[in-house]
C-alpha cells in the first residue's frame, strides 16, 4: 500500500493546525489579565485563582504595572489578589548600613484572607477591577503594626 502525497499533506496540516491551538493536553487556558484598584493599576501583587470548594489546582501570578498572566482551567474560580505599599524604610545599623523598605498589604481582606469572590473564567482575558477604602498605615494589621514597630519606619 502506497501512501500519497495528499494523506501526507493531511497529516501534517492536523498536526500543524494542533500545534498553532496550544494543545497542550492540560486542558488550561493561558489567561492575561489587568488588576485595578479604584481604577488605578495595581503596580505590585499577587493574583490567585484557587478551585470553588478547594479541589482542583491553583493558579497564581505576579501582577506588574497592573498586568498578569497565568495558566487556569476554564470555570468557576475563587478570586484573592494581595498588594503592597511601601511604608517607609529601616534605621541603618552596622550589620545592614542600607535602609531596606518597609511594605504592607493595603488591599482589604475581603479580597484576600476573607475573600468570597468568584469568577467563572472562560475566555483568555481576565479584568480584575477592586474598589474601596485601602488600608493605611493607621490601620495595619496586627503583624504589620508588630512588623513596622520592630523594623522601624515612618
Amino acid at each position: 500500500m502506497a501512501i500519497t502525497f495528499a494523506q501526507i499533506s493531511t497529516c501534517v496540516s492536523i498536526l500543524l493546525l494542533a500545534a498553532s491551538l496550544g494543545c497542550s493536553g492540560d486542558g488550561k487556558n493561558q489567561v492575561e489579565g489587568v488588576a485595578t484598584w479604584n481604577g488605578q493599576p495595581i503596580e505590585n501583587g499577587y493574583v490567585e485563582l484557587a478551585p470553588v470548594g478547594g479541589v482542583g489546582q491553583f493558579a497564581s501570578a505576579e501582577i506588574k504595572n497592573g498586568k498578569f498572566t497565568l495558566r487556569t482551567l476554564p470555570g468557576l474560580r475563587q478570586v484573592k489578589v494581595t498588594a503592597q505599599k511601601k511604608i517607609g524604610e529601616t534605621a541603618p545599623t552596622e550589620r545592614i548600613p542600607n535602609p531596606e523598605p518597609i511594605f504592607f498589604q493595603f488591599i482589604p481582606a475581603k479580597y484576600n484572607t476573607q475573600s468570597e469572590w468568584q469568577i467563572d473564567v472562560q475566555g483568555q482575558t481576565l479584568n480584575l477591577d477592586l474598589q474601596g477604602d485601602e488600608l493605611t498605615p493607621h490601620k495595619l494589621s496586627p503583624a504589620d503594626q508588630q512588623r513596622k514597630q520592630v523594623q522601624g519606619g515612618d
